[in-house]
Order: structure tokens, then C-alpha cells, then sequence
């Protein structure tokens, strides 16, 4: 699964395009260096925020608990810092290494439910991970990199406890070893007239995985393992970056920026109709609740899987540097979740196997190649029937749809790299998290018992790269 989700994660960050050199006149140029000594090698140091979501795979101990295997989740809000060096060893290829810290609150649920709905509330407080990175320059101030190496995470104690008897078990605080595999752009700051010599942003998607570890009770009467838990997590963050790498050369004027953008050739134009095709990685959190006499009972289910992606749009340019445009497309997988049925220690994994968007876009041009965008729309989703240990028992959750809304973010740019390029292809990597409203489904007792009723609102955050044909 690895060397899968890093191929996935490389192919979203590196690969560039642009117009063929056979035209009457290039549609889009690559801004030329300003100076001989302008280069990326050097320190540098960031600082800034993000939002993410976890799934963990975990199994309550069989020995206390006769459960199924179940698939939680959590989510929530970080800041994260750190600082690396880099290497510009061509023209246009640079390599680094460097380390970070996420602290947050990325909240979710431990689900002991067969004891008598109890559940837990770990959080994700503290990452850390030190790694390696490797970037192509789409545009002398704009790098696009994936990076790899180790990650540790924190997860806070926290107490189990039932709504419907009193109880209050502690558990313990744990932490975890792993791996992580990302990507992201980084480039200068030049926006609105604000130029800031050494002053740079990125945007980086993350994904870690890390190995199984025990939930300790420490006190009372189950005090020892309740089970395991092997968390993945996902984040996206945009920082800030000072760049030291001014490199002491005497021949740089002051008052010239150390990385300057190319203006816009007269030819150079986004507006037109564009069809998009790829795929991506995406992990969910569903939260469930029980109201009535089986309740109430409340928890963060997760999810996660890949998907496919397809769509199409249509975007103008209005200005120099920026761009607008209307879109809509389809995501089609198996992002795969779990509901349990409460009492029994039985559960069901829907998927979530199609999201439908439209939406509006605004971007500005960070080269006259390259675009960085947010977008915003309608979302509505689709999860699968699933049966409840269709051996043990006869209960079904039926297929389900949602309406919500997105918000996401991402960097197209043209296809140029290992000297190959195509006239109108690009590619762009995208962001996007949706939140749906909560909707209520009967869960079906198959040889006519009574039905269960249960709500659901779902939080889906994606990642995807995919190749674009713009006919402009």
C-alpha cells in the first residue's frame, strides 16, 4: 500500500505542461531568471495552518468485547512550524530535506458501543515528522514537490463513558511511529502589488500511516488493553515561508526582488473550455446518531479509499493575473466506512462511492504557466447499502444521498517536464473538503422486526491530480 499511495502522491505533484514550440506563438511562457544568481539553495523557515481528518482501523479487545472490527474518525483544526534547507542542483530541479510539527485538536471516537453505547474521545494533538523532499520549478518562483520520511503522532487520554449508565473509565494518553508521503506547491509572494523579498507560501497535502497500538483503560474494573488502533491521517496546510537563500552574491542590486515573474506575452490567454480526468485519495468522518431507546449514543465513524475523477469547465481570464470560471465534476470510488449496530457488536461498511459537484472558481496567476485557485459549490454524495454481519444478523442500512456544500483549493499548470510538452494539456492537483447535512435513514430489520432509526452527517475531505485539455 506504500509504494502505491507514494506513486499516487508523485504523480500529483511533478508532473507540468505547456504548448508546443511549433505554434506561431506560445500560448504560455516559462518567466525567465532575473539573475544569474537567483536560486532556491538555502535555509529557510514557515509557519502556518490546516484543517484534517483521520481514520483509524480499530478492533475493541475480543476478550472483553465480542465486536466487529469497526473504522472511526476524527477531525479539526492545526498549526503547524518548522524549517529545512534546499538544493537547486539544476535549472530546474531542487531537493531538500527538513522537519515540522502539526499541534491541534483533531477530535474523534473510540467505539466500545456493545458496553452499553460507550465510546471514547481521542485527539490528535501533536504530529511531528522530519523527511526529504523533491520539486520541479513549473515557474522560477514556483516549486512543485512531493515529499516522504517519518511522522510521530500524539493522541490525547480521554475517559470512556456511556450516556445511558454512569461510568467514567480513563484511558491513557499514546503515541505512534509511522510514515508520510505528500506534495505541494511553493512560491513566491506576489499578490495585490506585495512583493516581499524573500517572503514565500505553500500549500501541501499530507498523508501519514502509523502502526497498531493498544487503548490502556487505567482505572476501575476493565482497567488494561481495551483494543488497538492504527490511525491514517490527512492534512492540508498553507504557511508562510522566509527564504535565507540570498547566497552573499555581491552582484544583486537591493532593490531587485531575488525572484521576479516574466510579464504576460499578449498571447497569453486562460479563457476557453477545459475537460479534466484523474484521481486521488480521499478519507471521511460520519457522524452517527441514535436517538430513542437504543440511544442516545453519539460517534465519529471514519472512512477512507480511492476514487476516480471526471469534469469539465469553463474559465476567463478578466485581468493580467487573474482568472474565474464555472465547473462541474464527478468523483466515483470506494471510500469505504463503517456503522455499527449499537448493542450488538455488529457492524456494516458502506462506501462512499460517488460525489457530484458545481461550482465557481477564482485564481490568480502566479506565473503566466501556472494558476493557484480556490473553488466553492454544491456537493452531493452517495453511500452504499451495506448489510450488518449479514451471518449474525438481518439488519440493513440502506443506500443513502446527501446534499452539501465544498470548499477547496489547488494549483493548475501547463505540461512541461523531461522535455515533453503538449499543446493544451495540463495538469492540476486539487483540494477539497465537503460537509454534508445530516439526514436520518431507517435501518431495516429484514424478516420484519422492527426498524432502527439513525442520522448521519458526513465530512469528506479529497486529494487529486488530473490531466487537463484546455481548447483555448
Amino acid at each position: 500500500m506504500k509504494k502505491v499511495l507514494l506513486g499516487s502522491v508523485a504523480a500529483m505533484a511533478l508532473a507540468t505542461s505547456a504548448n508546443s514550440a511549433d505554434l506561431p506563438q506560445k500560448v504560455f511562457t516559462k518567466a525567465p531568471l532575473t539573475r544569474p544568481d537567483s536560486s532556491w539553495t538555502g535555509f529557510y523557515l514557515f509557519g502556518g495552518g490546516g484543517y484534517g481528518l483521520w481514520a483509524a482501523d480499530q478492533q475493541v479487545d475480543p476478550g472483553l468485547l465480542p465486536m466487529d472490527p469497526l473504522r472511526t474518525g476524527g477531525r479539526g483544526y492545526f498549526g503547524t512550524i518548522g524549517g529545512g534547507y534546499d538544493l537547486q542542483f539544476s535549472s530546474s530541479w531542487v531537493a531538500g530535506i527538513f522537519a515540522d510539527a502539526q499541534f491541534g485538536s483533531m477530535q474523534g471516537t473510540y467505539n466500545a458501543s456493545m458496553m452499553v453505547g460507550a465510546t471514547a474521545s481521542p485527539k490528535n494533538t501533536l504530529n511531528y515528522a522530519a523527511g526529504g523532499r523533491i520539486g520541479y520549478l513549473i515557474a522560477p518562483n514556483a516549486l512543485s514537490y512531493v515529499n516522504a520520511g517519518y511522522s510521530y503522532a500524539e493522541f490525547s487520554g480521554s475517559t470512556l463513558s456511556s450516556p445511558n449508565v454512569p461510568m467514567s473509565f480513563p484511558t491513557a494518553k499514546f503515541n505512534l511511529d509511522g510514515w508520510f508521503v505528500g506534495g505541494g506547491v511553493e512560491h513566491s509572494l506576489d499578490i495585490f502589488g506585495l512583493s516581499l523579498p524573500g517572503l514565500f507560501m505553500k500549500t501541501e497535502y499530507r498523508l501519514a500511516e502509523y502502526g497498531h497500538k493498544n487503548v490502556i483503560i487505567t482505572d476501575g474494573p476493565f482497567a488494561g488493553p481495551l483494543g488497538t488502533f492504527k490511525p491514517y491521517v490527512q492534512t492540508v496546510s498553507t504557511s508562510l515561508v522566509y527564504r535565507f537563500n540570498w547566497n552573499g552574491a555581491p552582484s544583486r542590486v537591493a532593490s531587485t526582488p531575488l525572484y521576479a515573474k516574466a510579464p504576460a506575452a499578449a498571447a497569453t490567454n486562460w479563457t476557453g473550455f477545459y475537460l479534466a480526468g484523474g484521481g486521488g485519495y480521499g478519507l471521511l468522518t460520519n457522524d452517527q446518531n441514535i436517538p430513542g431507546t437504543a440511544g442516545p449514543f453519539n460517534a465519529r465513524m471514519g472512512g477512507r479509499g480511492y476514487y476516480g475523477t471526471v469534469g469539465g469547465g469553463y474559465d476567463w481570464q478578466f485581468a493580467p493575473s487573474w482568472v474565474g470560471g464555472v465547473f462541474a465534476d464527478a468523483q466515483f470510488g470506494d471510500i469505504e466506512a463503517s456503522t455499527d449496530l449499537v448493542g450488538t457488536g455488529r457492524a456494516a461498511t458502506p462506501k462512499n462511492n460517488i460525489n457530484y459537484a458545481a461550482g465557481v472558481r477564482a485564481g490568480y496567476l502566479v506565473a503566466p504557466n501556472v494558476l493557484s485557485y480556490v473553488n466553492v459549490g454544491y456537493s452531493r454524495a452517495e453511500f452504499t447499502k451495506a448489510d450488518f454481519s449479514p451471518a449474525l444478523t438481518s439488519y440493513t442500512l440502506p443506500k443513502t444521498q446527501y446534499d452539501g456544500w465544498f470548499l477547496g483549493g489547488g494549483v493548475e499548470n501547463s505540461f512541461d517536464i523531461f522535455g515533453l510538452t503538449l499543446p493544451g494539456l495540463f495538469m492540476k492537483t486539487e483540494y477539497r473538503f465537503a460537509e454534508y447535512d445530516r439526514k436520518s435513514a431507517t435501518i431495516v430489520e429484514n424478516n420484519g422486526g422492527a426498524p432502527l432509526s439513525y442520522s448521519f452527517k458526513p465530512y469528506v475531505q479529497t486529494i487529486s491530480t488530473s490531466l487537463v485539455y484546455r481548447f483555448n
